[in-house]
């Protein structure tokens, strides 16, 4: 049986119901797509996701191949104390947004054909047109079976 590709959408909802900070979770087609928008709203998150294949492995006629993936939310917040210089914007990420996200997901998994997401790194992208934006990136695994047919 195969699993994949990861489930972006169950970040997303899990999101929306965990981390009420953000006014909206979203997609992007990528990730310069997602550091690319401008949004309405003062705290929003964009889903993606990245999978790398390990070397594939036989069984007989099974196929087998482990899979790495990295979710990264990237992370928009735009807060008017402190405009100039941002302090307002990274006040309420450090201590609202980013604590948020961290605890709905760290750990969690969409399901048992996953390993449970873990924390791989913060970074933060640039502050501009009042937003701070920024990027918490985890890691989690699977495992792709498939019967080969001959």
């Amino acid at each position: 049986m195969t699993v994949g590709p990861f489930p972006v959408i169950a970040v997303i909802e899990r999101l929306r119901a965990q981390a009420p900070v953000l006014l909206d979770v979203g997609s992007a087609a990528d990730l310069e797509t997602a550091l690319e928008q401008k949004p309405t709203l003062d705290a929003v998150a964009f889903v993606t996701a990245a999978e790398l294949g390990r070397k594939p492995k036989y069984t007989g006629p099974l196929y087998i191949q482990d899979c790495d993936v990295t979710v990264r939310i990237v992370l928009m917040v735009r807060n008017y104390a402190g405009q100039a210089a941002g302090s307002g914007a990274r006040e309420q990420m450090d201590l609202e947004v980013i604590p948020a996200v961290r605890a709905a997901l760290l750990g969690w998994t969409p399901n048992d054909a996953f390993d449970g997401l873990n924390f791989q790194a913060g970074r933060d992208e640039r502050f501009a047109a009042g937003f701070l934006t920024t990027q918490q990136v985890f890691g989690t695994s699977y495992r792709m079976q498939q019967q080969v047919k001959p």
